[in-house]
């Protein structure tokens, strides 16, 4: 693996990496530095970047602590509106960086895949054509693997499309004052009639509850599998929850 290794820099390349902006540093591998803004949790911004997340972006702090929840990161540059390329410039992203860091060029066909120079990535990871339109009777076999199971050439190809572990294994960056190894999903313990018509709507259409399942947790068949094993209308679905 010739991943970063944790070399003391010479006084030359730690000269280098002081004169980055704060905001973006290099990391070995990825086509463009790494916006640290992105991997930083909604509490530690400034007052000032969250308004500019919420109020021209769309995130709540949920949204933002957990990579590709966001409906604004399904755009590619081209397809944000005029204020949310505003709010994106203004946290110092260009086309490049938001196409790769925030959408992994998810919103572009196959052929222009090739024309940006990525598909060769996505092949490396498993994807092909039929997977990328939809008309594969599986998935590629890399969504169902973390990132420390993905060989070193996995792992140089989802660089490539700027994935690194946090994004990959799509971290959650919400603060965590319970014991439980993840935040507590409070809405998955509240009764069915309690929901608002938008949850219920993503539950019972892409995951498959009924009142009865959703109000005995544990009898759903889709609460018996990982989320690496949900099939992609229910990751989306849960993702959407």
């Amino acid at each position: 693996n010739n991943k970063m290794k944790s070399l003391t820099p010479t006084s030359t390349a730690a000269a280098i990496l002081a004169s980055l902006p704060a905001a973006f540093v290099r990391a070995q591998d990825l086509p463009y530095a790494k916006p640290t803004v992105r991997f930083t949790p909604f509490f530690r911004l400034d007052s000032t970047t969250q308004n500019i997340i919420e109020d021209k972006l769309g995130y709540i702090e949920t949204t933002w602590n957990n990579h590709g929840l966001a409906r604004v990161e399904k755009k590619r540059w081209s397809s944000l509106t005029s204020n949310e390329r505003d709010g994106a410039n203004l946290l110092g992203f260009t086309q490049g960086t938001w196409d790769c860091f925030m959408n992994h060029y998810e919103d572009y066909s196959w052929d222009e895949l090739a024309e940006k120079g990525v598909q060769d990535h996505y092949g490396g990871l498993g994807w092909t054509q039929a997977h990328w339109e939809h008309t594969a009777a599986n998935v590629p076999y890399t969504e169902a693997r973390w990132w420390e199971q993905l060989t070193d050439n996995e792992k140089r190809a989802a660089n490539g499309l700027c994935y690194l572990k946090e994004n990959w294994d799509k971290i959650d960056m919400n603060p965590n004052p319970s014991f439980f190894p993840h935040p507590l999903p409070s809405f998955r313990y509240r009764p069915w009639d309690e929901l608002n018509a938008v949850t219920k709507q993503v539950a019972s259409g892409m995951m498959n509850y009924t009142e009865d399942k959703w109000n005995s947790l544990g009898t759903s068949l889709v609460e018996k599998n990982t989320f690496l094993n949900l099939h992609s209308e229910q990751r989306a679905g849960a993702m959407d929850l």
